[in-house]
């Protein structure tokens, strides 16, 4: 396969777009997802959804400077829900293995479709890949319509679904998970009590998952949507509108005739150590906070700018932190729930850096298209589309950098991705069109997980870290 670095286009465009891929014409990648607020793809490709377009910028492929010395990736060890700002620190990575997909699959024969009841890690096809969490052993993955996981401590482990189906048009949750159904997942996270929360961008809803994977796995209603809704089409969110108070009755979105924003709504989630969930609504610009009181109450905790493309939420000490681009630069955001003033709505959200050289990996000029960021209780975990994932302090000081050489379309000087390498020798091939960000990533005690892929060549990456 021929060397090719990945530029991409990046704007700052409203929700209401279709996004699309932004490979270079030399590229022979072809990204075979479908389009649409509902859209489904075939096994494992690219599914533009809903949202904003957004792609990546150029890396130099520059040094990586993490080090540690070579070992294998070992079993996985317990972690609790890892958004919630606890955790082990990440301070270097020493390897990374392919853990499941197949980064060579749009080389391959088609191999039909994924198979739900259970598939070896890499079998083909890949699923699609998106947001991933991590409880105990398991590892969590949406595919924007379906939930699936493996535990990861079985030597005979498969990736199976347990909730959710590709082509259902309706959002479903109160009941059994193998009854629930979404529209277009943006996101998800595990929480300290291990379960796990998901938004539903067009459906309009926050809903939450017990005994994820299990034998009593259900799905729950936690705010907007909260009852059984066919897909709206173009009229997306479900539950439009700007209301905090009851999860049951709380609204997402704004008033389109207000925002001039179509097709927006909450989009990201993360969890801090009590379980509270906290989202981002892009039609209101607005920084959400769901409590764990019986109403599952939302409460406004900051407001930032609608055209700003929130790619991430993590939280850390007692702030929220959101990653992101604006169409020319790539932003850190902190907001301090603590001192949110319903008078001076924005005044708590600040920017900790908003510039295009915070990375030196990363010259030219070029963003680094900075997208998930975890919190590993002491500091910030970020992945970016510029193939490196660096872990950054609150004050926006560059740590360390994990793992990645820069980003790329295809792998350079007979890399081979089948074997292991040292983290800062992996060559972090993906190419992402959705505006929910990616590459993803998942933290477990002393293991990192990245995702990404190029067309339908979806793969997931285990590094161990300490």
């Amino acid at each position: 396969m021929k060397s090719i670095l990945l530029f991409a286009c990046l704007t700052g465009v409203a929700a209401a777009s279709v996004s699309s891929g932004c490979a270079p014409a030399k590229s022979d990648d072809t990204d075979t997802g479908g389009s649409g607020s509902g859209a489904t793809s075939n096994a494992g490709g690219e599914s533009s959804g809903a949202g904003k377009t957004s792609t990546a910028g150029k890396s130099n492929g520059g040094e990586n400077s993490a080090g540690g010395a070579v070992g294998t990736a070992g079993e996985p060890s317990a972690a609790g829900g890892q958004d919630s700002g606890g955790g082990t620190p990440l301070k270097s990575c020493s390897i990374g293995a392919l853990l499941l997909g197949d980064p060579l699959y749009n080389d391959k024969p088609d191999a039909g479709a994924p198979k739900p009841a259970g598939q070896g890690l890499l079998d083909d096809p890949p699923i699609r890949n998106e947001a991933m969490a991590v409880i105990g052993s398991r590892l969590f993955i949406e595919t924007e319509f379906e939930l699936w996981s493996v535990d990861l401590s079985d030597p005979k482990a498969k990736l199976a679904r347990f909730a959710g189906k590709e082509g259902n048009t309706f959002v479903n949750a109160g009941g059994a998970c193998k009854d629930a159904s979404f529209l277009v997942m943006r996101d998800m996270t595990a929480t300290p009590d291990g379960k796990l929360a998901v938004v539903d961008y067009v459906g309009g809803a926050i809903i939450e998952i017990s005994d994820p994977g299990g034998p009593d796995c259900t799905a729950d209603w936690v705010a907007g949507t909260h009852a059984k809704t066919d897909d709206p089409g173009d009229d997306y969110p479900l539950a439009q509108g700007d209301m905090d108070g009851p999860g049951a009755t709380a609204l997402f979105g704004g008033d389109k005739a207000v925002t001039g924003i179509g097709g927006a709504g909450i989009h990201k989630i993360t969890s801090d150590p009590d379980g509270n969930l906290y989202t981002w609504d892009e039609g209101t610009g607005k920084f959400r906070k769901v409590a764990t009181d019986k109403d599952r109450t939302v409460s406004t905790i900051g407001v930032g700018a609608t055209d700003d493309n929130v790619m991430g939420l993590a939280f850390l000490k007692g702030k929220l932190y959101a990653t992101g681009v604006d169409g020319t630069n790539d932003f850190l955001k902190e907001i301090d729930p603590a001192k949110y003033d319903p008078k001076k709505p924005k005044a708590n959200v600040v920017d900790v850096f908003r510039n295009r050289d915070q990375f030196a990996e990363v010259e030219g000029g070029h963003q680094a298209v900075i997208s998930q960021v975890y919190s590993d209780g002491e500091a910030l975990i970020i992945s970016s589309q510029a193939g490196y994932v660096w872990r950054v302090a609150a004050d926006g000081t560059v740590l360390a950098t994990l793992l990645g050489t820069g980003a790329y379309l295809d792998y350079q000087d007979d890399f081979d991705p089948l074997v292991p390498h040292p983290a800062n020798e992996w060559q972090m091939v993906s190419s992402l069109s959705n505006s929910d960000g990616g590459p993803w990533l998942a933290l477990g005690a002393g293991r990192l997980y990245w995702a990404g892929g190029i067309g339908v060549g979806k793969y997931t990456v285990e590094f161990t870290c300490k």
